[in-house]
């Protein structure tokens, strides 16, 4: 989906909507997978090698699962329209070439849609290892959706929502340029936002925005702060592939903290907590994982409300909080929270 020219006023966006129940939950929710690298065994932190993705291909196959283009995921969570049930959407970050070598090749045999999200300035460059710009052209072609995600891939929170909008917009340009258009969906360099960033965002007419933390995206959640399942080779094991593709959302509401930033100022670690809009069978079984601690103590304030207390302060840049509970079917509920520590101040 592409944009024809950036928004001049801010969108405004709905409010989180609940399912009516908690079975009705599992329609609202979608698995967002990203990856970066197909076959380049050399740099294993961002890629995935040829079997493995070939395993979790298979998997998705013969799962039961429903491999949408995002862009009809987003919609349908706009719309509150149902998904089909264990929903995934498959992601590429970065534009490397063996995307086009590698990945879409295998993504094209087993039928499944794919958004690849492309920073400018690599391509504009014409750096070793990075699709051109008649490569995105015969991708977009083929059918995969290109999303934009920036130029040169700054660290957005740390550089200022200045030098983000004018990346982007720099980066819209040639878009344009090249593809005739803007991609409407976006997808933030390293996973880094701040509401300031969302704001700048929406005021640009971006539909959407996807994040870079473990979590299953759901209808409630904000729209441009979407959860994604990152794979490398490290952490693409078939059990923990298992474990990811057939995770559900756990519905919550009243969130605090609200946003990802602590600043100067916050506390750290912050309270954080959430509701259940309805009673969620087995709730004494979940478990909280901060990226940078042991489990975290959990507070069960009556049958509703959780209150998750973690011990130590959460270091400058990106950090996580992860949250698991047994659900049905072996499916498991996954609740993740995105944490950032500037490492500079923030306008």
């Amino acid at each position: 989906m592409l944009l024809g020219a950036p928004a001049t006023q801010a969108q405004a966006q709905p409010g989180p909507a609940m399912p009516e129940s908690l079975a009705q939950s599992d329609q609202h929710d979608a698995v967002i997978l990203i990856y970066h690298r197909f076959g380049e065994n050399t740099i294993p932190s961002t890629n995935i090698r040829i079997e493995q993705f070939k395993e979790q291909l298979e998997s998705l196959k013969n799962g039961g699962h429903h491999v949408l283009p995002l862009s009809e995921i987003i919609a349908a969570f706009k719309s509150g329209k149902a998904l089909p049930e264990k929903a995934v959407a498959i992601t590429i970050d970065d534009a490397y070439a063996s995307f086009k070598t590698q990945g879409w090749p295998l993504l094209k045999d087993y039928g499944f849609p794919a958004t690849l999200f492309v920073a400018t300035d690599p391509v504009d460059q014409k750096l070793p290892g990075y699709l051109s710009w008649n490569d995105l052209r015969t991708l977009q072609a083929e059918g995969v959706t290109i999303g934009h995600h920036g130029a040169a891939h700054l660290h957005m929170v740390d550089e200022g929502v200045k030098a983000a909008r004018a990346d982007i917009d720099r980066a819209s340009a040639r878009f344009r340029a090249e593809l005739g258009a803007i991609p409407s969906l976006f997808a933030w360099p390293y996973g880094e936002y701040s509401p300031a960033l969302i704001r700048m965002a929406q005021e640009r007419g971006f539909e959407a925005a996807l994040a870079q933390y473990s979590g299953v995206a759901a209808m409630w959640d904000d729209p441009f702060a979407l959860p994604r399942f990152p794979f490398n080779e490290r952490y693409a094991t078939p059990e923990r592939f298992h474990l990811i593709s057939n995770a559900r959302a756990l519905p919550v509401i009243d969130m605090i903290p609200k946003g990802p930033l602590l600043i100067e100022g916050d506390t750290n670690p912050p309270a954080y907590g959430f509701s259940l809009p309805y009673p969620v069978p087995g709730l004494s079984a979940l478990a909280c994982y901060p990226s940078h601690a042991k489990q975290a103590q959990i507070q069960q304030l009556g049958s509703r409300r959780v209150e998750v207390r973690i011990d130590r302060p959460f270091p400058a840049g990106r950090n996580r909080i992860n949250c698991t509970l047994p659900g049905p079917d072996r499916r498991w509920y996954w609740l993740g929270k995105f944490i950032y520590v500037p490492g500079n101040p923030v306008d």
